[in-house]
């Protein structure tokens, strides 16, 4: 048994920014995506017994935590919306046919297994914190091609953070009132986002003057930081984590269509996420996986669930045989088959409520480790030489 090492969580948070400035440059050698370095480097630190004492695990918690919503923001703010105006409502439609064929095929498959309907809601989730990550350093998150995998992606976690969250509050406490704090976050976002046009056209340049590089108190920084918090602030009302990510994913996008990308603010946001925050979230994921877990049986169910994981991904994206290669189409139903912290989440989520047992769980966690890992570096080695 490997000897616990308890430090603080500025070495640790040392030791984490030493090795997020070094995982890019190996990862690009080997020919893995930088999440898959990061997720690895996280469970040699949890191998390796590197723990925190109870105030440094909070501050270390609540920075992944951060990251994962940030990421989600980022991806809202990385969806190129011109795509959008070109194609119409294409894209969108596209990935709600995709996603509809998902989740019919999980229910179908855990249905004649035995297993219940939430399991099904769980194998219809993606990872668009481990797409945006993988399409982005190929050089593809502009292109149609991958925004299509990006709006399908997110389609697919939408989906299943709204169907996830409507489900656990029904089976908790019925129908309440905290069931209209998901309408009210769409109607936030609405009332924000017309505010936002009125003002941008009464006052451009007044607002542009918040984007200059030279700009002293960094307003744009923290007006985007604010928009972030009000929507992630609705999550503590309701107490429902689902909620933050879907707020925060909004804001994102609400950036997106105000200022149309490219700005210096965007490049600023992107290097506080990705420079600093996400790759914390990501390590952090790698060092809180329980290989004990394992030993509840959990790896005689991995098989059958892993098939079932690809399954339900891999046949709907023939679809994209519409616009796409049989190559293509099979790399993007592969990577839309990654699973991370949303499927952990609603693991936890399916235990506490009585919906899965610690065998299934264990079973997802192993899921989500094993395919966050292979289906990124599946998706880069068949893109690599185009």
């Amino acid at each position: 048994m490997l000897m616990t090492l308890t430090i603080s969580p500025y070495i640790l948070l040392f030791v984490i920014a030493g090795f997020a400035f070094i995982i890019p440059t190996l990862s690009g050698r080997i020919g893995v995506p930088a999440v898959v370095g990061e997720i690895t480097c996280g469970i040699l630190f949890g191998l390796l017994g590197f723990s925190l004492e109870a105030e440094g695990r909070i501050v270390i918690e609540f920075l992944a935590s951060f990251g994962l919503i940030f990421l989600m923001f980022l991806v809202g703010l990385e969806i190129d919306f011109s795509k959008v105006e070109v194609h119409g409502a294409k894209l969108f439609i596209f990935g709600t046919f995709i996603f509809i064929i998902t989740l019919g095929i999980s229910v179908f498959l855990t249905t004649k297994l035995g297993f219940g309907l939430y399991l099904a809601l769980v194998l219809s989730t993606s990872a668009v914190g481990l797409t945006v990550p993988t399409i982005r350093e190929l050089g593809l998150l502009k292109s149609d091609f991958g925004q299509t995998i990006l709006i399908s992606a997110f389609i697919a976690d939408f989906a299943t953070v709204l169907l996830v969250s409507v489900f656990t509050l029904h089976f908790k406490k019925g129908i309440t009132w905290e069931m209209f704090l998901i309408p009210l976050v769409f109607v936030l976002f609405l009332m924000v986002y017309y505010m936002g046009k009125f003002v941008i056209w009464h006052y451009p340049e007044r607002i542009s003057a918040w984007f200059k590089s030279d700009q002293p108190s960094e307003i744009g920084v923290r007006a985007a930081f604010a928009l972030l918090l009000v929507f992630v602030a609705l999550s503590e009302i309701s107490d429902i984590k689902a909620i933050a990510i879907l707020g925060a994913f909004l804001a994102g996008v609400m950036l997106s269509l105000l200022f149309r990308g490219g700005t210096i603010l965007e490049q600023k946001l992107f290097g506080i996420g990705y420079g600093f925050l996400i790759p914390i979230f990501f390590i952090n994921v790698g060092m809180q996986f329980d290989l004990g877990a394992l030993t509840r049986g959990g790896v005689y169910l991995f098989p059958m669930l892993l098939l079932m994981a690809f399954t339900v991904k891999i046949v709907p994206s023939l679809l994209f045989l519409i616009w796409h290669s049989l190559k293509d189409s099979f790399s993007a139903g592969v990577l839309l088959s990654s699973r991370l912290s949303l499927i952990i989440a609603m693991a936890a989520v399916g235990l506490e409520l009585g919906l899965i047992d610690t065998t299934m769980e264990s079973a997802i966690i192993l899921l989500a480790l094993i395919t966050s890992i292979s289906c990124p570096t599946i998706f880069r080695r068949l893109h690599r030489n185009k």
